[in-house]
Parts: structure tokens; C-alpha cells; sequence
């Protein structure tokens, strides 16, 4: 869908977003990161995050200085961490996190629940933090499960999306005054043209999208145009690639190697660096199970107005057309080391491809 083809109420969302995608042009260094900066999101490293997890210890699994030196042993320019993987907020502690990412020459961005963006007094912590880190960028995750499994009716996922359209606005004040830009990830809540008019109505260059590539691929849309409507939001990324296969009651999705799946990853990488010439690239690569994505079954459409059949046609013609003969990878069945080692493996491909295709 381009230009005329779009909805009356999607023209005017990407209209009012053209003054935040001006000023935030102008403030390359408030949002920080250089064209072409490739980091690793901290997801891509689930199967270490599971393994080392040490259940009442009070310890993250993989703590900050391990995930930064992670990354750069991988070959990143930096990493996005979750919150949670701080040991300590201590001053001390914060300064000597820092001082590790600039003898690495990393930059990092942290990942957050949206409870930060309820509460003034909690984003105000967090982005004391931040500033202690030199961290200029959020990743922030508004459902942490997925809109057509959490959601069992249309009044359950209005309750929680209603929520949201009530919040966001009032944190634009707090959000500004600690000039830290809040990335909301479309994340399997939010529909493409919802998660604009959202955006839209903060009407803040501070408040956007960490553009995952693949993620609404489980609600039948398609990758490119997700990534063209979301570029004059975009604060940072989601780097990924993806695979589907049919099954009984719909298909199968995974996260693969960049370059194996039916991503047009270049294509889609040129769009946001249009739009946002500073965007970093961080990798999103979940070494897991295949995901299902049931969109034949009628439960799946309660959320969503009901079943959309041209979306299916749609659907159908441009990703399972593309889809893998064999089946999708699956890792749950390997001992512990050799789970790791395929994770490691995928995202050494994937830096690799990145740095040969996407630099």
C-alpha cells in the first residue's frame, strides 16, 4: 500500500508525524547512534539468557558487563539490554559499566517493560540510568505475550489498547523533560495503521517505534509496508529475518539467518535509513522453536474485527508463496551445549551478513 492506496486516517497519522521526523534529524546526538551501527539485541542470546538463569539468586543471567563484552566479542558496535540485567543501579557501578563500554567503543540501549511509561517518578529513575550510561535510546515492550493468544475477546484487547491510548499522551511531558526517545517495539499488539495513530497522538520526535521487521508478519501483513509506514517513527530497530511453513491451522514462524528467510531485508533497511539516516541496527535473532500463528482458526480473529479475507488472499499470495518446503528449525531437542553453540552460530551468520549486505 503506497501514497493515494492509504486509508484516510494513515495519510493523516504520517502527516503529523513529519514534524517529529524533522526535528529528530536535526538531534543526531540526543538520539545517538551513527549511520550503519550494528548492535545485538539482548533476546538473541535466549538460549544463554535460559541456561544461566539461577532461579531466587537475585542475580541477572547474564549480567550487563558480560552482555556488553558478549557483543563485542561477536564483533557488534554495541547492544540492547534489558533493564533487568543491571547487578546494580550504584552510581560506582553505573560509571564502571560506562567506562567498559567506551574501552569497547559499544554504544548500548536499554529495553524496558511500559510500566516505565506509567509512572513519572519510575521513568525518571530510569532515565537517571540512562544518562549515567551515556544511553540515549529505549526499546520498550507495551504486551509482553501476543495479541491473538492473550486476548480471548474483542472487550479484553479494547480494555488494554484503550489503556494505552489514555497513557502514552501523559507521558509525553516526563518523556521530553529527560530528552531520552522511547522506541515502543510493534510489538504483536498493535497493528501497523493502530500503532501510528497512537504514536500520532503523543505527537512527540521523543516518542516512536523500535521497528521490528518481522513481527507483524503474525498478523498477515506485510513486512515492507510495516517498515514504510513506520520509518517516520523509527528510534531503533529490530534487525531480523523470517520464515514461515504451513500447518493445519495456519503456519509456522521463525526467526531464521539473515538472507534464508523472505524478509527484503535491504529494501526494508533503505526505507528506515531514509527516513531516519542515524537508525541502529540491532539484531533480533531468537534461536527457538517455530513459533504458531493459527489465522485459520476463528478465535484468532476476535481481536480483529472478525476475519479479513483479502488479507488472507493477500497473505497467502506474498509470504506462503515463499514459504520452506522443509521443516523449520527446532532446538528444544538438543542438549544443553549444542543449543548454544546453534545460537551462537546464528548470530555470527547473521553479523556477518549484515556487515556484507547491509553496512
Amino acid at each position: 500500500m503506497r501514497g493515494s492506496d492509504r486509508p484516510d486516517h494513515v495519510r493523516r497519522a504520517l502527516l503529523k508525524a513529519v514534524p517529529a521526523a524533522l526535528v529528530s534529524s536535526l538531534l543526531p546526538g540526543r538520539l545517538g547512534a551513527a549511520t550503519g551501527t550494528l548492535g545485538i539485541a539482548y533476546t538473541s542470546f535466549v538460549v544463554r539468557l535460559r541456561q544461566g538463569a539461577r532461579p531466587g539468586s537475585g542475580s541477572p543471567a547474564l549480567p550487563a558487563t558480560a552482555f556488553v563484552d558478549l557483543c563485542k566479542s561477536f564483533g557488534a558496535d554495541g547492544g540492547q539490554m534489558d533493564v533487568a540485567q543491571l547487578e546494580s543501579k550504584d552510581p560506582a557501578a553505573l560509571a564502571a559499566l560506562k567506562r567498559r563500554l567506551e574501552e569497547t567503543g559499544q554504544f548500548l540501549e536499554l529495553s524496558v517493560e511500559g510500566k516505565y511509561l506509567e509512572d513519572a517518578e519510575r521513568y525518571a529513575e530510569l532515565a537517571s540510568v540512562a544518562r549515567a550510561l551515556g544511553v540515549t535510546r529505549l526499546r520498550v515492550a507495551l504486551l509482553r505475550g501476543r495479541r491473538y493468544e492473550d486476548f480471548k475477546t474483542a472487550e479484553d484487547w479494547e480494555s488494554f489498547a484503550g489503556h494505552w491510548r489514555k497513557t502514552l499522551p501523559r507521558a509525553k511531558g516526563f518523556v521530553e523533560k529527560h530528552g531520552l526517545a522511547v522506541g515502543i517495539e510493534n510489538h504483536k499488539d498493535f497493528r501497523t495503521n493502530e500503532l501510528i495513530e497512537l504514536l500520532s497522538s503523543v505527537g512527540s520526535p521523543l516518542v516512536g517505534a523500535c521497528v521490528d521487521f518481522g513481527n507483524n508478519v503474525a498478523f498477515l501483513e506485510d513486512p515492507l509496508e510495516t517498515a514504510e509506514k513506520l520509518a517516520p517513527f523509527a528510534i531503533t530497530t529490530h534487525l531480523k529475518d523470517m520464515a514461515v511453513r504451513p500447518y493445519e491451522k495456519g503456519f509456522e514462524l521463525s526467526e531464521v539467518p539473515l538472507g534464508t528467510g523472505f524478509l527484503p531485508l535491504e529494501k526494508i533497511v533503505a526505507v528506515l535509513r531514509k527516513s531516519r539516516p542515524e537508525i541502529p541496527l540491532c539484531l533480533e535473532m531468537m534461536t527457538r522453536d517455530p513459533l504458531k500463528v493459527p489465522y485459520l482458526d476463528d478465535a484468532y480473529w476476535t481481536t480483529f474485527g472478525g476475519r479479513d479475507e483479502a488479507r488472507i488472499e493477500r497473505f497467502r499470495a506474498h509470504a506462503l508463496s515463499k514459504a520452506w518446503t522443509s521443516p523449520l528449525p527446532r532446538v528444544t531437542h538438543l542438549p544443553p551445549a549444542d543449543m548454544l553453540a546453534a545460537e551462537d552460530d546464528n548470530v555470527k551468520k547473521c553479523l556477518a551478513y549484515s556487515r556484507q549486505k547491509l553496512a
